[in-house]
């Protein structure tokens, strides 16, 4: 019934960022009649989601005052429940990538925040990177966090140690970059007006 921003697939069902109306679960099963089994409103707007083990990830934003990352239970996919929140300080989460322990959030003027996740009740801040644009989108891969930043393109920083980031690359990708996925040694970035940029990452 919102605005659909991401989505991401496990099993039988995708789990729907739906802006202000919260996550959205649907059976996809039979692809060819998808049905709601399920769904969570925060108060505030789920922009990206991902899924790990029994618990969805979500990043969520509300403006400058804040949001960031919203934990909900999914064991039982018709009756998902809140189990912990972190509000992600500076701007507000745009992106969210879930790797080992750690959550890792592209928090547009925030830059790129470090969340430990290893106890879902109580999610803590560990490290945060300021990556001097407005970072959109993240994927991790290894010890890097790739970041989508904005105008300031392509991100890459060492979270080999999560409480100390570091930047050690970056790629101006011409416009905007909003989004950014992983695949060996390339990274792919949706650059909004120039479209789609595939950038070798072999030497980070």
């Amino acid at each position: 019934p919102g605005c659909a921003y991401g989505v991401y697939v496990s099993g039988d069902y995708a789990y729907v960022s739906d802006g202000r109306d919260g996550l959205r679960i649907i059976d996809v099963f039979d692809p060819f009649s998808p049905s709601e089994v399920g769904f969570y409103t925060g108060g505030d707007d789920a922009h990206d989601v991902y899924i790990s083990g029994s618990y969805v990830y979500i990043a969520s934003w509300g403006g400058w005052w804040g949001a960031g990352c919203r934990i909900i239970n999914i064991s039982d996919p018709s009756l998902p429940s809140e189990i912990g929140y972190y509000n992600t300080p500076l701007g507000n989460a745009r992106g969210i990538y879930v790797y080992g322990t750690y959550a890792y959030i592209a928090n547009n003027h925030g830059g790129l925040r470090i969340i430990d996740i290893s106890d879902p009740t109580s999610p803590s801040e560990v490290g945060f990177y300021d990556t001097g644009n407005k970072a959109e989108g993240v994927y991790v891969s290894g010890d890097y966090a790739y970041v989508a930043d904005g105008g300031d393109g392509l991100r890459i920083i060492d979270v080999s140690t999560p409480s100390s980031p570091s930047e050690i690359g970056f790629y101006d990708t011409g416009s905007y970059a909003y989004g950014v996925f992983v695949s060996g040694n390339y990274a792919y970035v949706a650059d909004h007006a120039d479209g789609l940029r595939i950038i070798d990452i072999s030497d980070p």
